[in-house]
């Protein structure tokens, strides 16, 4: 891989979404999957209609009830639709416009995978009180608390009887509740005596009868995993969403990155001008950042010195300089370019320069770079770079 392997890569910007055709028309409810723009978080909800606008070198992954991936690149400004073919613009856009919307086709392919995460999300722990969302017809299974100390639960109506209407007690309750059953390995089932509706309440209750919490439900109608999520999103159990989009997301999606200016990307810079920027991820991952020079030298920035973390949350900005990297960027008298990598792993041992940041690397260390990015999985990492502007 040549010196300039950074400057040759394309910034990683992504957004997929997927559109539900239902009797009586075409409904675009759709739920991000993955994220590295302001305003757009993993479980969100995009409700029909509305309008995706996405800033240049930013993006989103959504996906709509219907199975089908529609990946969009910022600048965007429109509302997506599924049914409208890649490289023409969608509903709303004008022509002055810049987008990308890519059809990624249904994910019949990963309803298996989706499945099983959603089964997974579905299986709640008892111990934590909160709103949940549940398959029509299908009580939630119950996973052990990680507390010893909650291993003997009651679940009780919100009256406080221990089985269904009416307070028959039924199931085996004691204490005013019906104990919950755990085998070793497996969550629990629902307690059939206790049956469950939409707005339906349930007490949980220590093996002395005190209260610890109180279970509410969203009954979701939908068929398939990927109604059922953007079913959960409608309902708001976005947190109870999130590992099961995550699991896609990383599953199907590759890392994304992207770094842009605070002042916009047609910002110029006067020598000596203050230069802050926005570096966002759209999962956890490790990042590292170079500037390159008027003099075409890779001088890393971030991390700033090996006892600083490299670790980012996904889609949560990091602003350079921040508290993170306190020197200031100012420009200088020529060109300056920004370049980013980010990794789902720890690249610590491997990445040049981090224990002398805002030192021009080697050309021996700027070889190693490229070896360790020529090293790399597809979809194990990205980058990203920013061009500033000097006059």
């Amino acid at each position: 891989m040549a010196r300039d392997t950074l400057l040759r890569l394309l910034p990683a910007v992504a957004v997929a979404a997927l559109a539900c055709g239902q009797a009586g028309g075409l409904r675009a409810e759709a739920v991000v999957v993955a994220s590295n723009a302001p305003g757009y978080t993993l479980g969100q909800l995009l409700p029909d209609g509305q309008a995706v606008r996405l800033p240049e070198g930013a993006g989103a992954t959504v996906l709509f009830a219907n199975g089908r991936l529609l990946r969009l690149r910022g600048p965007y400004d429109g509302v997506p639709d599924a049914a409208v073919p890649s490289g023409r613009p969608p509903a709303g856009a004008t022509a002055d416009d810049r987008f990308v919307q890519t059809d990624l086709g249904a994910a019949r392919a990963l309803g298996n995978r989706l499945d099983g995460a959603l089964d997974r999300a579905l299986a709640l722990d008892p111990s934590l009180p909160g709103t949940y969302c549940m398959r029509a017809g299908s009580p939630p299974p119950l996973r052990r608390p990680a507390d010893p100390a909650l291993d003997r639960l009651l679940l009780a109506d919100a009256d406080g009887s221990a089985g269904g209407p009416g307070g028959s007690g039924g199931g085996g309750g004691q204490g005013g509740g019906i104990p919950i059953a755990w085998t070793a390995g497996t969550p629990a089932p629902w307690p059939p005596s206790l049956p469950l509706g939409h707005g339906s309440e349930v007490r949980v209750l220590r093996a002395d009868g005190t209260l610890l919490g109180s279970l509410r439900f969203h009954v979701v109608e939908a068929s398939g995993a990927a109604g059922m999520a953007v079913g959960m999103a409608a309902a708001g159990c976005a947190a109870q969403l999130g590992a099961a989009l995550a699991a896609l997301r990383d599953a199907a999606l590759p890392l994304d990155l992207s770094v842009t200016a605070e002042r916009g990307p047609a910002a110029a810079y006067r020598p000596g001008e203050d230069i802050r920027l926005q570096v966002r991820t759209d999962r956890d991952a490790h990042v590292y950042c170079y500037l390159r020079n008027a003099r075409a030298q890779l001088v890393p920035i971030f991390p700033a010195g090996a006892a600083k973390s490299a670790e980012v949350a996904g889609n949560a900005p990091l602003t350079l300089p921040g508290e993170r990297m306190p020197l200031p960027l100012r420009a200088g008298d020529g060109a300056l370019e920004v370049q980013c990598l980010a990794a789902v792993r720890d690249l610590d041992g491997e990445m040049p320069g981090r224990a002398e940041p805002f030192r021009p690397l080697s050309d021996a260390d700027a070889a190693r770079l490229d070896r360790t990015m020529s090293g790399l999985r597809d979809g194990e990492a990205a980058s990203a770079r920013l061009a500033l502007t000097i006059r």
